[in-house]
Order: structure tokens, then sequence, then C-alpha cells
């Protein structure tokens, strides 16, 4: 970067240096900023043995998933470089410490043959809510990736993920460190207060800023996004995350996009797609935990509200919120505030938190072997999706950087003088983006059984009630699809979405017996 450049980029990370005595590191000061913010981390392949295997492996999962069959292939990666740790101690945001070694760990799954990617490239902040890596954006999107023949990549976000991967495979990932201070490394004890929430001894989760920035930055390289990438140029490039990765997200967007792009000189991430998580950020450092502003959910989770007046972003912004987070996050959910720039809200009713029946999450003695407890699966089922939000949301991004079209208009939940979702006669949330089988009043919707479900559930009407509505099973089909098919034309639903609404369709009709 030419001297010039560097003054004309020291205005936009000027907000980004304090001058505060480091405890690692070097002291910060405006260049150390910036080279953190336009690094290029250093990139290691990390293969698959008979013996040694990455954790999430689509082989390993609870459905294993024929990667290969779909003209793909699965890598890991370690990427390594420095971070500074980033402070909002004074109100603004500042750089507290800089050149923090890391190692890091990605997992890429592309198209095997270059010709056939999509340059599409989607890169997720793996969920750190239960302790280790979950794949919360690829459960949501991977049939749609598949279809299109886009490419994911999921980046480690936390120290407490970094533990799992020790014990999951200490030999494969011995080399991975986000240590801040000079220590010996100390398994993580689930039982100490704080649980899957504790801050790791030794480390600093606030390196997470400047790997997500890096990792972009790999992606984009030509010599290290060639061997990422298997030689496929980047097209799009989206971050993505859900629920507690979201608040990565929304804090990231909000507080580092304007600098990492001035810094760069170009856009790093084309666009941001946050699920599940709401207008609310998470802590900047580790420090910062002990901020009064933070907010508790009752779950162990703390966060902070994200600025009254949102960032106005120079790229698309798409947030898809479910009506499991009225729930979840009841202090600061289903604010009504419209976003600015070209940021869009979309808001689901009768979907939930998470997917919790995803067949592709890994298989239970996976997850013991990392040290974490097997995942509990729900006995309701809920058959009312809320992928199709995501899939039509993806490609909105998708054309809206290619394209140059706009975002879908953001649709709000409607609420009562106190603050409550309304509701319909059946039952259903008012507002938002309202698919045909819910619009329908086929079935109660619900995106949460009760206060902190991640799951929702289901309460179709009966047959007696069907059959005073509809003639037969063709005329529903008939009148879902067509308020489907509007949907679909305003772009909020995608056809393979809309496929899949049909499916659920028929297992509701199923379930309340209609012939």
């Amino acid at each position: 970067m030419s001297a010039s450049h560097r003054a004309t980029v020291a205005t936009a990370v000027a907000a980004l240096v304090l001058s505060a005595a480091p405890v690692t590191g070097a002291a910060a000061d405006p260049g150390d900023a910036l080279d953190e913010l336009t690094a290029v981390p250093s990139v290691v392949h990390v293969p698959r043995t008979t013996d040694s295997y990455p954790f999430n492996a689509a082989d390993h999962a609870r459905v294993p998933v024929d990667l290969e069959g779909h003209g793909y292939v699965e890598e890991e990666f370690f990427l390594s470089g420095y971070a500074n740790v980033y402070t909002k101690a004074d109100g603004s945001l500042g750089v507290q410490r800089s050149e923090v070694p890391y190692t890091n760990r990605i997992l890429v799954r592309r198209p095997a043959q270059e010709q056939r990617a999509s340059g599409t490239v989607i890169v997720d902040i793996y969920n750190a809510s239960n302790g280790y890596d979950i794949e919360d954006m690829w459960r949501r999107l991977y049939s749609t990736i598949l279809e299109n023949n886009h490419t994911y990549v999921g980046v480690t976000s936390k120290p407490i993920n970094v533990d799992a991967l020790y014990t999951f495979d200490p030999a494969r990932y011995d080399d991975l460190t986000w240590q801040d201070e000079e220590c010996e490394r100390t398994p993580v004890d689930l039982e100490a207060p704080g649980g899957v929430w504790q801050v790791v001894p030794c480390t600093e989760s606030g390196l997470a800023w400047d790997i997500f920035t890096q990792t972009g930055n790999a992606l984009r390289d030509p010599v290290a996004g060639s061997q990422l990438l298997g030689g496929a140029e980047v097209r799009t490039m989206l971050l993505v995350g859900q629920s507690q990765s979201g608040m990565y997200l929304n804090t990231y967007v909000n507080h580092f996009h304007e600098a990492v792009t001035a810094a760069n000189g170009h856009h790093v991430f084309d666009g941001y797609l946050t699920a599940a998580a709401n207008w609310v950020e998470r802590p900047i450092s580790d420090a910062e935990f002990q901020n009064p502003a933070l907010v508790d959910d009752g779950l162990g989770l703390a966060f902070l509200e994200g600025p009254q007046e949102p960032v106005d972003v120079d790229v698309p912004w798409l947030s898809v919120d479910t009506e499991g987070d009225a729930l979840l996050f009841p202090k600061v959910a289903l604010l009504p505030r419209e976003l600015d720039g070209d940021a869009r809200v979309w808001q689901v009713p009768g979907t939930s938190h998470t997917y919790s029946m995803s067949p592709v999450v890994p298989d239970n003695a996976e997850l013991l072997r990392a040290g974490r407890p097997a995942r509990v699966f729900p006995s309701v089922y809920t058959p009312y999706p809320g992928e199709p939000a995501m899939w039509a949301a993806t490609q909105a991004l998708v054309d809206a950087h290619q394209r140059d079209t706009a975002l879908p208009d953001s649709r709000w939940f409607e609420r009562d003088a106190d603050g409550n979702l309304a509701r319909d006669e059946a039952g259903n949330a008012l507002g938002g983006v309202r698919y045909g089988l819910l619009e329908s009043g086929v079935a109660e919707f619900l995106g949460a059984a009760a206060p902190g479900d991640m799951n929702g559930v289901a309460n179709p009407v009966s047959l007696t009630e069907f059959g005073q509505r509809w003639n037969n099973r063709s005329q529903f089909l008939a009148e879902q699809r067509a308020l489907d098919n509007r949907l679909r034309q305003q772009g909020y639903l995608t056809r393979d979405g809309h496929d899949l609404m049909a499916e659920r369709a028929e297992v509701v009709l199923d379930r309340i017996g209609v012939r």
C-alpha cells in the first residue's frame, strides 16, 4: 500500500486507535490497526488421512452427506496471522492491543471442478452456543449451496470452540491458538461458572473481528485464494451468521465494515446475512463482559443492544428474524426500526429459532469425542420451515450484488399495544413474510412452544374444520400455491423454497387426515 493511500485511509481508521498499554503484542498505533485490516494470513492445508479428519466432516454428519456425489470436495486449512484486540471502553471503538498472533481453522466445501463454481462464496461464522463449531448456516443453506454450485467456508469463531477441536483430535489441532497470554493451555471445564459461555483463560475471543476480515482477505488474494478455492475466482462473497454468530455479524457490520472497506480500497464482503439474531451485538472483547450495558437473556448469553442509529452500509444487508426470536430475546427483539441504506429486515412468523432436526448436524459420537454433550432432538416436529426465507435472502443478496437489483422490502411483525405479537384467528402471528401454508390458516404455527424453546410447534385444524373451508386436498394446494407464487414474484421465495413449502403442506394435510 502506498504512503499516499495510507494517509487517505488514516481518517477511516483513526477511530480505531487508543493509546492503551498493551497486555501482549505491540503498542497500538494507526499503522498497526491498518496492517491488521489489510493483512493476508498464511495458509496451510491440513490433509485428511485414514486416522485424522476434520471436525464437522460432512460424511460424519447425523445423516452423512455425499459431497463427492454432488461434485464437491471438502478441505480444511489453518490460517495464521496477527490480530488486534479492540475496545469500546469510552463509547467509541479503538485498538487496545495489536499484533496478537493467532492460528485458526476454516473448513471449505467447494465444487471439485473450478469451472463449475458459481463464484458465490458463503463465509459462515461458526456458532459457539454449545461450545463447539455449530454449522448453523450450513444446516440452513446446504441444499441451495449444492444446487447452485456455491462455495461454503466455515470459520471457527471462539476459543471455547478451539478447545473442542483440541479434545476431538489433539494431534490434528495442536497448532490452533487464540492465546492472548503466555501460559499453558488448560482444558475447558464445562461445569465451571458460565458453562459454554465462559471466557477461556489465557485466550481472547475479541481476535474474531480481524480473523473474519483476514479470512476474507485470504479468499480474495490471488495466491491464497487460489489455494483455498481450487483456482476459482470470487464473484460475490457473503458473510453470514445465525443466533450468537448473527450477533457477531451485527457487531462486525456496525463497527468494522466501513474501516475495513476504506483500508483495503474495496469491499472484502459484498453482502451480509444475519439470521435469527435480531438487532443485538456481542461484546467487542472479553474485557467488555464487564460492561454494565450488557443484557442477560436468562439463558447465560450476555449481549448488547444494537445502535439506535444503524450504520448506513454500502453493500446489501439482510436480517431474517424468526418468530422464535421474539421469545428468545424478549428485551430487544422485534424493535420496529427500519435500517438505513440497503439493509432490510424480514420477520417470518411460524418459524423457530433453529432447526434441531437437521440431518447434517454432527453425529452425536463426534460431539462426545469433542468433549461436548450429545444433541437432544425434539420430540415434536413442526413442518413449517424457516429455510425458504434463508434461501431467498441468500439469492436476493447475490442478485443485489451481481445484478444491482433492489432487495425485497422489509416486512415486520405486527404487535399489539403491549408490544406482543398480534395474531390472526388461527393463532398465527400477523405481519412479516407470510408463506401460503401459514397464511391459509390450515394450522397454528408457533415459533416456540415456550420462552427459551428453540423449536416450533404446529397445531393443525381438525378434519371437520378443514371440510368447512376447503372442498378437497387439491383446492387447498391450489390456494397455497397461488399465495406462494406471489411471494416468489416479490423475491421472498425461490423455486426450491416454493417446492419445499408444497412438500410441507402435504405433511400437514396427512396429519389432518385429508385424502
